[in-house]
């Protein structure tokens, strides 16, 4: 009987799939972005600008086509992705390296 119990605690709802399906989905342009940057055969400085522009342009649209059912830490964390972003884009476009790059 413990068994089954534990089992039903950690069995995982529809919506917490469906959520995960959300998330991944979000997870692979950070990782492509992540793998463009880490790029070695051509000077990355100057596209930098345009990769954090297309993820904040994905979050906000993530943020517009989220379910209205979905989760407030799912929206939360695209909120405080899409900050963070934001954060660093205004640092680098700041940066005189950037202009040097250009």
């Amino acid at each position: 009987a413990s068994c089954s119990a534990l089992e039903r605690m950690l069995e995982i709802s529809n919506e917490e799939w469906d959520a995960i399906e959300l998330v991944t989905k979000w997870l692979k342009h950070f990782r492509d972005a992540t793998t463009q940057m880490s790029s070695t055969k051509q000077p990355m400085l100057s596209q930098t600008h345009a990769i954090f522009r297309g993820l904040q342009e994905h979050l906000r649209t993530a943020l517009r086509e989220l379910p209205n059912n979905a989760p407030p830490r799912i929206r939360d964390g695209l909120v405080a992705a899409h900050e963070k972003l934001a954060d660093y884009y205004s640092k680098y476009d700041l940066s005189p390296y950037y202009l040097w790059a250009a």
